[in-house]
């Protein structure tokens, strides 16, 4: 799996002290990376920065040089986890044209995401209970939650055959509900019951495909 290869690779270039990779964005991608498995494993206050350098491998020296404060390290996973969902949303809107096919392949990404990259999930599942009591990140996680906003009205707007679909509800609406229900298949996928979130997918869709029919 995506997540799991990017593990590996990142324990055979760790050691302690100095990174054994020179190359800064190395050493500051696998911070990024096992801060996001903390936080989705233990949340924000469960992490400290020296988990998190002990996780990555590197001193403690070497991880405020990469982030200041804690807060730096949250806001850095929230900007890694949105240049992911760019990166879905592009795919499925270069792939699909109409709006049921764009949400069929959408869902299947989501899935995709959850069986290969869970920490990924586990982390935007447990963000609105961090905002709440640590609205410094919110610079971190309003930027996510904008952009991943922006892509599905992007793509609802974008889509061919979307009236049939919408049959009068406004696109905000639209892109709400559609942002409810993954959200609802992310903390199924963070709590590790899969086979749920596949039926719970496969009956929104089900309900798309009626719509789409009429």
């Amino acid at each position: 799996m995506a997540e799991q290869s990017m593990n590996k690779s990142a324990e055979a270039s760790r050691k302690r002290g100095r990174p054994a990779d020179t190359d800064s964005t190395d050493t500051h991608d696998r911070i990024v990376l096992c801060a996001r498995e903390r936080f989705a494993a233990e949340g924000f206050e469960g992490t400290t920065n020296r988990e998190i350098a002990e996780t990555a491998q590197v001193s403690s020296a070497a991880l405020y040089h990469y982030f200041p404060s804690k807060v730096d390290i949250y806001i850095a996973v929230c900007d890694s986890i949105t240049e992911i969902f760019v990166d879905v949303f592009a795919r499925v809107k270069a792939s699909e044209t109409t709006l049921e096919a764009r949400l069929v392949a959408l869902f299947a990404e989501v899935g995709t995401l959850g069986e290969s990259a869970p920490s990924t999930v586990g982390f935007i599942t447990g963000i609105s209970a961090v905002v709440q009591k640590h609205p410094e990140v919110s610079k971190g996680t309003d930027a996510f939650g904008k952009e991943f906003g922006r892509n599905i009205i992007d793509l609802i707007t974008t889509a061919k055959e979307a009236d049939q679909i919408l049959q009068g509800t406004t696109v905000q609406s639209f892109a709400d509900l559609v942002s409810s229900v993954l959200a609802g298949l992310g903390r199924m996928s963070a709590r590790g019951d899969q086979s749920r979130h596949v039926a719970v997918a496969a009956a929104f869709l089900r309900l798309i495909h009626t719509a789409a029919q009429k």
